[in-house]
């Protein structure tokens, strides 16, 4: 079983359950609130900012030329691609960058991106990817889900975030990391490969948080 297999198995069960966690109902339904989906792009913007550093340590933990590349282009996509979503979004919501830049991170989007942070800093870079992998699956997992839904994708609100997380481009970015995940992890001991399991898994329980916290506006 390749190692992107078994991160996956530990995590079905979980990512089931966002599809029922409220936030991520109400994008599919068009229901959510938007307050609340409001308070989600600005955190997920700051999310997205720590999120890029720790695509970046990979580049630092990495030996071979195009690794460090794929790397590189994974830093893009995300201050390039994902992140325009979300300016697209905030300027319609009237997000100012002094707004983004003034609010405080939550305390939950801060511990997990220094989550992340501290395993890509004490891992090489299979723990890097590992560690960006569960936000990234999870997100088009959601987004394939979403998009299944007859008027989800019309929805004037929510449908260019659902496509943003389905769209053929993005899930070619994800795969690019599931790839070198089997490619980097093949052949690891056992040991190795239950401490990335609990890596993903920690990353899915902070996903799941994330929602809650978008959902009630938690600081």
């Amino acid at each position: 079983m390749k190692l992107s297999e078994r991160l996956f198995k530990t995590s079905e069960k979980l990512w089931k359950s966002y599809l029922d966690h409220p936030f991520v109902k109400g994008i599919a339904e068009g229901t959510l609130d938007l307050d609340k989906f409001r308070f989600y792009m600005i955190q997920d913007y700051r999310y997205l900012l720590e999120y890029s550093k720790v695509f970046a340590f990979g580049i630092i933990k990495s030996s071979r030329e195009d690794i460090m590349r794929r790397f590189a282009v994974m830093v893009k996509e995300t201050l390039d691609g994902e992140m325009e979503i979300h300016k697209k979004y905030m300027a319609r919501l009237g997000i100012t960058d002094k707004e983004v830049q003034e609010t405080k991170t939550a305390l939950l989007n801060q511990s997990y991106t220094s989550y992340m942070l501290d395993v890509a800093n004490k891992g090489d870079a299979l723990d890097v990817l590992v560690a960006v992998l569960s936000c990234a699956w999870s997100y088009q997992y959601i987004g394939e889900h979403h998009v299944k839904i007859p008027g989800a994708l019309e929805n004037e609100t929510f449908g260019e975030w659902i496509d943003g997380y389905s769209c053929e481009s993005y899930r070619a970015n994800t795969q690019d990391i599931i790839d070198l995940v089997d490619e980097l992890g093949e052949n690891i001991s056992e040991e190795r490969a239950k401490y990335l399991e609990q890596v993903f898994v920690n990353c899915g329980r902070y996903e799941y948080g994330f929602w809650d916290m978008a959902y009630n506006k938690e600081m």
